[in-house]
């Protein structure tokens, strides 16, 4: 792991060359395969962790076969800091999505590094509240919006994140397929199917190598105004 690998990373970026040297020191790599557990809800934390490769599915599961998935993240992003923050049990489950290498840090040297640094406490506190903030609009759209509705939002949200100009367009940053994109929708395949082919025929979403393409992400974002609107 290097400084310049560290540094990717929203969470560590802003710490000084000292405190990234440190950070390596008190870390440890660990790589896992594609559909590897990198733990369970209701798991005691230990750990934070950063993605150096590979991705991760962040997601809960009910006792059946029901699932909700709350992001992929790739390399740079961090995740399991919540359950060392409260002491409580893990409050969702991540797994490898392809191979993967992690660097964990321990609870008590993440907590140290908080305690030392005002800069790193201030930028997880942006990134909770962040979160909470997309969780509140999910709850939202789960009440209030179609699933039309919840697609073009899903997907102005994800090109937002990690997308990039494209042509005129906007080029959604990571490849998902049709099955993830569902998941995080909170959905099945077939009524996405259905969104997506209604997005395609008004000229708005297309695939541009493997990746979702927004042709025009001020339409879609107008759209999905219009579409909460009219369900409020």
């Amino acid at each position: 792991m290097t400084l310049s690998l560290l540094r990717r990373s929203p969470l560590l970026r802003a710490l000084p060359p000292t405190a990234l040297r440190r950070v390596l020191r008190i870390a440890r790599w660990q790589d896992f395969s594609m559909g590897a557990d990198v733990f369970s809800k209701t798991d005691l934390a230990s750990h934070m962790f950063i993605v150096a490769q590979g991705r991760i599915k962040i997601f809960t599961a009910s006792g059946g076969k029901k699932r909700k998935t709350f992001a992929y993240l790739g390399p740079g992003k961090f995740f399991g800091e919540m359950a060392l923050l409260d002491g409580r049990e893990r409050s969702a489950s991540a797994q490898a999505v392809e191979e993967s290498r992690l660097l964990l840090i321990p609870k008590r040297d993440f907590l140290a590094m908080l305690a030392r640094d005002r800069g790193l406490s201030l930028h997880l506190l942006r990134t909770l509240s962040d979160r909470l903030r997309q969780a509140n609009e999910e709850i939202e759209g789960l009440m209030f919006r179609n699933v039309l509705g919840r697609v073009s939002k899903t997907l102005v949200t994800l090109a937002s994140q990690s997308g990039r100009r494209f042509r005129g367009g906007m080029l959604v940053g990571a490849k998902y397929t049709h099955q993830e994109l569902a998941d995080l929708v909170g959905t099945t395949r077939e009524p996405l199917s259905r969104a997506l082919a209604a997005l395609r025929r008004a000229e708005l979403v297309e695939m541009r190598h493997g990746q979702f393409f927004l042709r025009n992400p001020r339409k879609m974002r107008q759209l999905v105004g219009d579409i909460s609107a009219s369900s409020s």
